[in-house]
């Protein structure tokens, strides 16, 4: 079975994002580069995300996709608090 591409697994860099953008403009297609842009602001948003939360932006990445892989379903409870919390959610204890 083949997987759907998600380009933000593969945008972890401030500098990967603007290559992407500047890859995507050049092609001049607008929705490319709508779609595109949509992709630059979920990378960057996990990337402020782990940095608010000490957490890796691949564990990030991992903890809020829908994909059942083993890289998902091995985040700590831990984690997921952290997450929460960094949205000011109160996590029962």
């Amino acid at each position: 079975m083949i997987s759907d591409f998600d380009s933000v697994e593969y945008l972890d860099n401030e500098e990967t994002i603007a290559e992407f953008l500047l890859a995507a403009m050049e092609r001049g297609d607008e929705i490319h580069i709508r779609r595109c842009l949509a992709d630059a602001a979920k990378a960057r948003a996990l990337l402020q995300l782990a940095k608010e939360t000490g957490i890796e932006r691949d564990t990030i990445y991992y903890m809020l996709s829908s994909d059942p892989s083993p890289k998902a379903t091995k985040i700590s409870p831990d984690a997921i608090a952290k997450v929460a919390k960094s949205f000011a959610v109160p996590v029962p204890v």
